[in-house]
């Protein structure tokens, strides 16, 4: 079962959710890395072999982040508006029922949809 490392700036919402799907969540906060770099970050998350999911949409840079260099990166791409939030987490629900691959893939979420990206 993957394990994930929820980025400071994932609502804590979203971590319910996540839990409350039975997922194996740490959220940077957890692991005494509040305020720490991008790069510090996506560290961790490589040690843990954790897929990162971020509001940060920095780690959506493929150049920065390739997905073949990594256990997985979900960017979610919301804001603190309660509508768009409810639609992003129905996006997630169905990326979280539907993928079980996450190792080398980049995933963007949105309120309509996710995209999945592997290459480079």
């Amino acid at each position: 079962m993957a394990q994930y490392l929820a980025d400071e700036n994932v609502f804590t919402d979203t971590v319910r959710l996540m839990r409350n799907l039975g997922l194996n969540v740490k959220r940077v906060q957890e692991l005494s890395l509040t305020g720490a770099k991008d790069p510090e970050i996506f560290h961790k998350a490589q040690e843990l072999s954790a897929v990162l999911v971020t509001n940060d949409q920095d780690f959506g840079d493929i150049r920065a982040y390739p997905p073949s260099s990594h256990q997985g990166v979900v960017v979610l791409k919301m804001d603190p508006n309660p509508k768009k939030v409810e639609a992003v987490h129905q996006v997630l629900r169905e990326l979280l029922k539907k993928e079980h691959q996450f190792e080398r893939c980049l995933f963007i979420v949105d309120t309509h949809k996710y995209r999945k990206r592997t290459k480079p």
